[in-house]
């Protein structure tokens, strides 16, 4: 059977459709592990003769997705998709259509300091419960302070690192431990995004725990080599797990059960 060659001008047509495509923005993002941030060393400061030194770190952890308003090509996809460590997206699904961007970015950064002002409430509370001999901080004196990260998923972080340098009590006993969740003015813990991108941040971090929210652990499809995920839904939950020195099986805070 014979078969004849395209016309050079089809060929040129389809050659030309193709490069068009590679370079023609797509609707779609990409989703990646992000970077781990001792909120202890870096984050949090208290001003006060009354706070403690930790012995340990306490990673507040980022997911990289691409913004809203930031153009994705098919090369990009492509890459996205070799490489293991991202995800990729309709742009719908994790933005709402005709919102300008900067709409979104602002809403991302009142949640990072409305989570940072419950933070200094609840660990405050917390204190007043727990420890009621204890001299009282003024919120003034605890400072939180992230650069270039938006979003309400370091609340319960950010709750636990403040009670962690106000108590006299080590929570982490030299670990590193790593979490991520909402918080809100009663203490409870809420679910977040990338579950799965924060784990593998908090394996590169050198992290043996992780935090998180209960409501999250039926998203989790991979847990890192090393490290053990307690399920949180209070902040109670999470002093419980670093204080306990248990097993997740042992607290009744199993998130991801074993094959």
């Amino acid at each position: 059977m014979r078969y004849s060659s395209l016309p050079i001008a089809v060929k040129a047509l389809i050659v030309t459709f193709f490069s068009f495509a590679l370079f023609a923005p797509l609707p779609f993002v990409v989703v990646m592990p992000g970077e781990a941030t001792d909120v202890l060393a870096k984050v949090i400061s208290i001003k006060s003769e009354n706070a403690y030194k930790p012995n340990g770190s306490l990673y507040l952890l980022a997911v990289r997705v691409t913004s809203p308003g930031t153009a994705m090509f098919s090369g990009e996809i492509v890459y996205g998709w070799l490489n293991g460590d991202s995800r990729i997206f309709p742009r719908s699904v994790l933005y709402p259509d005709h919102v300008n961007p900067k709409t979104i970015d602002k809403a991302a950064k009142l949640d990072m300091t409305t989570s940072q002002d419950r933070a200094r409430t609840v660990a405050l509370a917390y204190m007043k419960k727990n420890y009621p001999d204890l001299p009282t901080v003024n919120p003034s004196l605890i400072t939180l302070d992230v650069k270039k990260t938006g979003g309400p998923s370091g609340g319960m972080v950010f709750t636990l690192g403040v009670i962690e340098e106000l108590t006299p009590q080590d929570l982490l006993q030299g670990r590193k431990v790593a979490g991520t969740g909402t918080i809100d003015l009663s203490g409870k813990v809420g679910p977040i995004g990338g579950i799965d991108e924060k784990l593998i941040a908090a394996k590169r971090a050198g992290a043996s725990i992780f935090l998180a929210p209960r409501s999250n652990c039926s998203g989790v499809t991979s847990v890192p080599v090393g490290i053990t995920i307690y399920a949180i839904s209070t902040i109670d939950d999470a002093v419980k797990a670093l204080s306990a020195n248990s097993s997740p099986e042992q607290l009744g805070m199993v998130c991801v059960k074993k094959a």
